[in-house]
């Protein structure tokens, strides 16, 4: 199941809803960053979590999210999660 999820969300139900999917998008970082990556990482997808900021722009950055180590963010930044492992 593929999810997009609002990163205004609860942490509690963040990680629920990431546990739930085999693949999602975050949006609406901003502030939020922290909580998104705890939740992340208690789903058990943080590994595989990728960060993009300003995607569709010259200065964008795309990393994984492990590699962001500043805990700031744009608000339309987003975090992406592959369901890779679920591909034949």
């Amino acid at each position: 199941m593929f999810t997009v999820l609002p990163g205004t969300l609860p942490e509690y139900e963040l990680e629920r809803r990431l546990a739930d999917a085999n693949a999602a998008v975050v949006m609406k970082i901003g502030r939020h960053l922290p909580k998104i990556r705890r939740a992340c990482e208690r789903a058990g997808c943080l590994d595989r979590a990728i960060y993009v900021e300003r995607g569709t722009m010259t200065n964008a950055a795309v990393m994984k999210l492990t590699d962001k180590l500043d805990m700031t963010a744009p608000y339309f930044a987003i975090v992406l999660v592959p369901g890779w492992e679920e591909r034949a």
